[in-house]
């Protein structure tokens, strides 16, 4: 297992005498004094990424020095030093942007028109080939209460071109913990990692606004983006009159460069209350969120992050259950260079659901970019103490 491994350890990491730069941020709104989650922080210096959990921390990790930057949508880009964080544990505020109001930019082409075109030119920039490092996490809730977990450390091997996308997963490291009840349908849980990469390069999560129709059901505007006067925002919101589960989209794109830097879409309550989906009649969406965080630094171009959440109710056996998911990915390290595997390494799964649990390091608190709180930690611990009792039990049942 290890020799099958090592070549994935080693694509990533240099091989060095000193130890790694082990230490704590927590980030903190600057005028609540409250955490800030999902801050996208990146070592300008290694290119490594990591991501703020609810209680507004981040573990880092580091192979050499390197000052910091923290982007986030609500708050102004702040620049950290190295030097100044010169304790085990430290504490970085931003400034909140929500004060400084948006302004509406007036255009001569349509904004569709102008989204299709940075759409274009982002896939036509976008970094290919590239391997990413990636830290996957996943939560799953049945009826308000988390029932299963699993993360792990995978590779993508991304190959091909903005047109046509290859993707090769490796798993490095994987766990798994809790039990999925036979009610809830492994086919509509976690994320298919077979084609997650290519929906995120070809921006197909835009797909639906960039119809001729999508006008009639739409309303597009350009607005200033406060934090960044290089940035604009291209807000899409369903009519008042337009009927199904439409997104509210955001797009922040870079107005020099004309890439995009985050996409995000989420479903109103309002909307989601007021409509059942059609497709499925046996089930009713409840929450539908999505982001993702795109980096560009030089000649690389490349995701940073990402989050989905998909909550819905399921009948089964004449009773409604609440199911939801909850994904986040953080690319935490990446490599231009392509390497060689073996056509036996490759995951063909679908995710890391029902892949058997392997590691032989914690991971998950030194390498995976985005830890879990304290809370979570509980939970993964409650749940993990009940896998064991359950395998205990099916082996007494063997025997």
């Amino acid at each position: 297992m290890i020799k099958k491994l090592t070549f994935l350890l080693c694509l990533f990491t240099t091989c060095v005498v000193s130890q790694n730069l082990d230490f704590t941020l927590i980030v903190k709104d600057f005028d609540t004094d409250l955490p800030i989650d999902e801050v996208t922080i990146t070592a300008l210096r290694t290119r490594q990424g990591f991501l703020t959990n609810k209680e507004g921390k981040a573990i880092i990790n580091l192979t050499r020095s390197s000052d910091f930057e923290l982007v986030h949508s609500f708050y102004k880009k702040t620049i950290i030093k190295f030097a100044t964080l010169d304790k085990k544990e430290n504490v970085v505020y931003l400034e909140p942007i929500t004060q400084e109001l948006e302004e509406y930019i007036i255009t001569k082409d349509h904004p569709q028109e102008i989204l299709k075109r940075i759409i274009e030119n982002s896939k036509d920039k976008i970094t290919i080939p590239i391997s990413l490092k990636v830290y996957l996490h996943e939560f799953y809730k049945r009826d308000n209460e988390i029932v299963f977990f699993n993360d792990g450390l995978i590779n993508f091997q991304i190959l091909g071109n903005e047109k046509n996308i290859k993707t090769d997963i490796l798993v490095e490291q994987n766990r798994a913990v809790g039990v999925l009840d036979g009610d809830i349908d492994t086919n509509i849980l976690g994320y298919d990692l077979n084609n997650i990469i290519e929906n995120y390069y070809q921006f197909k999560y835009l797909d639906e606004v960039l119809d001729s129709k999508a006008k009639k059901t739409y309303d597009f505007s350009v607005k200033t983006y406060p934090s960044n006067e290089d940035y604009l925002v291209i807000k899409i919101v369903p009519l008042p009159e337009s009927k199904g589960i439409l997104s509210d989209f955001t797009v922040v794109y870079d107005s020099n460069k004309k890439l995009i830097i985050e996409v995000s879409s989420y479903v109103t309550p309002d909307r989601l209350l007021a409509y059942k989906e059609s497709m499925f009649a046996s089930r009713k969406v409840y929450k539908l969120e999505f982001k993702n965080t795109f980096r560009h630094e030089g000649n690389y171009y490349y995701l940073a992050n990402s989050k989905e959440v998909i909550g819905f109710e399921k009948y089964y056996k004449k009773k409604s259950r609440r199911i939801e998911v909850k994904n986040h990915m953080v690319v935490t390290d990446f490599n231009k260079k392509t390497f060689e595997y073996g056509d036996k390494n490759i995951f063909k799964g679908k995710s890391l659901i029902n892949k058997q649990t392997s590691f032989f390091t914690n991971y998950w608190d030194v390498e995976s970019g985005f830890i879990s709180t304290t809370e979570e930690k509980a939970i993964i611990e409650r749940l993990g103490k009940g896998t064991e009792e359950i395998h205990t039990e099916e082996e007494n049942t063997i025997e």
